[in-house]
């Protein structure tokens, strides 16, 4: 009678537990579902942003691009239960910041400028993919239905330029210069098209007798409070060696440095696969360029009278002129040795005020010299002499990179207020060939034009998830 009832006490047991116990079972094998599927449509998202944030450029087109690369990447991706994903744009949308304000598809197209952020929300993709219908949960009580998402946020976290600013010699963004009837060149922000400039030594200040030139905080975005600390030589370093920010935009002031000498010089010297001094580049970080031949005395030998220096010699500046140097003067020029210039084109060409190139045979019009130029008329290849074969040198012990040699500068709205720590406006990036290896008195530069908007842009590569 005894087991009897014991039987039945079980049996009650059972038939009081096993419903709840097979709903807990449907419950955990409903939850691991949703967690699956959360974890696909999150890998889904992350696919999205980064292909996304990849092509943003600052245009319309760019914005069209990162839809179609974010429709590409999804086109395999299956998300179990659903299918194959055919990405809505509802999912995409576009900023300037990681913080937003985020724009939709369209009206990020109708106002591309500045958008380098992409996020993408699986809620647009609609409720096939991110509700799941729950049967043991409402059975035990809860919904009969559990919403899942993800969303993903990428774009750049490093900018493509040097951590060195310099001032703009004008502050008008294109002018003309004369060189006498017909020879009308373009300026930019003060520059010559293939005049090599020592970067540390122009001030636009007038009657000023040493340059002005400033190390950037490569880790303080404007916008955020400056640390002073961060522009040591030590801090600067590893960034002068890569050439890049940690920061995705120039938006806004930035936080500077002002030098009594430079110290960095042989950073920069990595790219022609010297690595020395304290604070040295990694080779593998930060390689040498493809090309590392100097420019300067017999090495530019497209030039008649090799220049023993690489980039132009400084000017005397006169009382209300700024320290430029002696391819900078106002016409007429006076004849100097052709030494003096430097090392001319080793880029490109001057560029006429239309912004076609000039000849070879103009040198003695654009440069007026004594002796004159001669012999130049055949020797200087069209594609610049550091794109061509027969001016090159390829480095030793380490891979090359092509390019390593261009550096992109922030050119700055002067003066700069006074001080060793001080923030400073940007006018624009320019683009400096570096024509040889730099010291602690001499980084020489030959201009190559300021960076479009979407150039500028093109900078931002380090593409990554931030959230």
């Amino acid at each position: 009678m005894k087991r009897q009832r014991e039987r039945g006490a079980i049996l009650m047991l059972t038939a009081f537990v096993l419903p709840l116990a097979i709903g807990a079972c449907g419950l955990a094998l409903e939850l691991s579902m949703a967690f699956q599927r959360q974890s696909q449509l999150q890998q889904v998202a992350d696919s999205v942003a980064l292909s996304a944030a990849q092509q943003l450029d600052g245009t319309a087109a760019g914005i069209s691009n990162a839809a179609i690369a974010a429709a590409g990447v999804t086109f395999e991706r299956r998300v179990r239960g659903v299918g194959r994903v055919v990405l809505n744009t509802a999912v995409l949308s576009f900023a300037a910041s990681a913080a937003g304000p985020w724009l939709d598809f369209s009206a990020a197209q109708g106002a591309p400028a500045g958008l380098r952020y992409a996020r993408a929300d699986m809620a647009g993709q609609g409720e096939a993919f991110t509700v799941l219908p729950v049967a043991f949960g409402r059975f035990l009580g809860g919904s009969d239905a559990t919403t899942v998402g993800a969303r993903a946020v990428a774009g750049p976290n490093g900018l493509r330029v040097l951590p060195l600013a310099i001032c703009a010699p004008s502050s008008i963004p294109v002018a003309t210069r004369f060189n006498g009837p017909g020879m009308d060149e373009r300026i930019d922000y003060g520059f010559r098209f293939g005049v090599a400039y020592n970067l540390l030594a122009l001030n636009p200040a007038a009657g000023a007798s040493s340059g002005e030139y400033f190390l950037v905080d490569p880790a303080s975005p404007p916008g955020s409070a400056a640390v002073a600390a961060s522009t040591d030589n030590g801090q600067v370093a590893p960034f002068m060696c890569v050439g890049k920010l940690a920061y995705p935009s120039l938006a806004g002031a930035l936080h500077l440095r002002r030098n009594g000498s430079f110290g960095l010089w042989q950073q920069l010297n990595s790219r022609f696969g010297i690595y020395g001094g304290s604070d040295a580049c990694d080779p593998y970080t930060a390689p040498p360029d493809s090309n590392v031949r100097e420019y300067r005395a017999a090495t530019a030998n497209w030039i008649s009278s090799y220049p023993p220096q690489a980039s132009a010699a400084t000017s005397t500046p006169a009382a209300g002129k700024p320290l430029m140097t002696v391819a900078d003067g106002a016409y007429p020029m006076p004849a100097v040795a052709p030494a003096q210039y430097g090392t001319l084109w080793a880029y490109g060409p001057a560029r006429r005020s239309n912004g076609s190139a000039f000849l070879f045979s103009h040198w003695n019009s654009l440069y007026p010299a004594s002796p004159a130029f001669t012999g130049t008329g055949t020797s200087w290849p069209s594609a610049g002499p550091y794109n061509n074969t027969a001016f090159r040198s390829a480095p030793a012990g380490y891979p090359g990179r092509k390019d390593r040699r261009l550096l992109y500068v922030p050119l700055l709205a002067c003066p700069v207020p006074a001080g060793a720590n001080v923030d400073g406006t940007v006018l624009a990036v320019a683009r400096f060939l570096l024509t040889a290896q730099a010291s602690a008195t001499e980084l020489p530069g030959e201009f190559a034009g300021i960076l479009s908007a979407k150039e500028l842009a093109a900078l931002a590569t380090d593409v990554e998830l931030l959230r």
